[in-house]
């Protein structure tokens, strides 16, 4: 962090704490956790950190039909978690190559979620999975699906005195399968575009729902809504696939920029679901 004018720091020992903090400190505050995105950027007009690592938000646990991630359980607790690898692939494989090692023993999935990148790796396939957000207020505690979170580039619906505290997936005992793609200039780099999908089947193997997300490619994690359509009903091919992935295109608005190009993006995207969705129905038929 190159520029900053952080007058003070606040390490709060319980949520109603850090709430009262957010509530009353009368300048711009920033909450920190792994704070690998924060300390990468310059921020001149944040008055006050509120480090809330000390709030017992570090968890993955299957509880009243939800499987719950605390908003401060790292990139790597997923990674190492055998409920996440065995039920919830593409979101496994979305944690595992979202930065490198260093960044994921830090990063935090709420930290990924709030700052709220259009290319933040976890996003697509909690998208995919059909998260709800769970917030504290003053007032209580409210629910927001996750993608209806993010209303631009790093802007999100989180009003200065609330928190992220944790992150729903419905448990689905159902045949279904996840997949996640990821396209980047290196291993390490922040995507170029990126891709997850969802797939249930039926009793004969046909999709019976599909959810397929992509970021990267809008100024937020979109879902390609006319593709899950025409996915109902079907046995996907690869070469039946080639057709259906042009419908991506309806979706998404993707920009040129010094890392690649407009066009480059929305092939990308057509590629990168098509894998996505191959993936995630071979693993839901494995199940059937």
């Amino acid at each position: 962090m190159k520029q900053s004018n952080v007058k003070a720091y606040f390490k709060p020992l319980s949520l109603n704490e850090a709430i009262s903090i957010l509530k009353d400190y009368e300048g711009e505050t920033r909450i920190i956790a792994g704070a690998t995105d924060f300390f990468a950027d310059d921020h001149p007009a944040v008055e006050a950190l509120i480090d809330i690592c000390g709030l017992e938000l570090s968890y993955i646990k299957e509880d009243e039909g939800f499987l719950k991630i605390g908003a401060l359980t790292t990139i790597n607790e997923l990674v190492k978690s055998e409920v996440i690898s065995s039920k919830y692939h593409g979101l496994w494989e979305a944690s595992k190559v979202l930065g490198d090692k260093t960044i994921r023993n830090t990063a935090t999935i709420g930290g990924n979620i709030c700052s709220s990148v259009p290319s933040a790796d976890s996003v697509p396939a909690l998208v995919a999975l059909g998260a709800v957000l769970s917030i504290k207020a003053p007032s209580g505690e409210k629910k927001v699906k996750i993608e209806e979170f993010f209303t631009g580039p790093r802007k999100n619906v989180l009003k200065k005195n609330e928190i992220l505290t944790e992150i729903q997936i419905p448990i689905c005992n159902c045949k279904f399968g996840t997949g996640f793609e990821k396209m980047t200039r290196n291993s390490e780099d922040l995507a170029l575009v990126n891709a997850a999908a969802y797939i249930k089947v039926d009793g004969d193997n046909k999709i019976k729902e599909a959810r397929v997300a992509l970021g990267a490619v809008a100024p937020t994690v979109v879902r390609a809504k006319k593709l899950e359509e025409a996915l109902m009903g079907i046995k996907p091919e690869e070469e039946k696939l080639e057709k259906l992935t042009e419908l991506v295109k309806e979706s998404i608005s993707p920009i040129s920029d010094v890392r690649c190009s407009e066009d480059y993006r929305e092939h990308a995207s057509k590629v990168l679901a098509k894998r996505a969705i191959l993936e995630a129905y071979k693993r839901a038929v494995e199940k059937n």
